[in-house]
């Protein structure tokens, strides 16, 4: 599963189109989720080009972007354990 924080998905998503981001354009973001990119492998530096999105930071940026919520197999069982329907009047609704 990805995790991406409020900071790392915009970092990602400047990457993801795939062009170069050059040494002195990578000084105006914020370090913090480039530097985050850069150790999760998901952007490398090309010498004389820039920096890219690497082939695992492209699967990241798919499996984020395209991960589907899913149906659940049993629809009438209980909502989740931090739920009280009953606090709320809903059992049995």
């Amino acid at each position: 599963m990805i995790n991406l924080t409020n900071r790392g998905y915009p970092m990602l998503h400047l990457f993801s189109g795939g062009g170069f981001v050059s040494y002195h354009q990578a000084h105006i973001y914020d370090q913090r989720p480039f530097r985050s990119m850069l150790l999760r492998g998901y952007i490398a530096y090309h010498p004389g080009k820039g920096f890219k999105i690497t082939a695992k930071g492209r699967e990241a940026w798919e499996e984020f972007t395209s991960t589907q919520i899913d149906q659940r197999k049993n629809q009438a069982a209980h909502l989740t354990r931090v739920f009280d329907a009953d606090r709320w009047g809903l059992n049995g609704a």
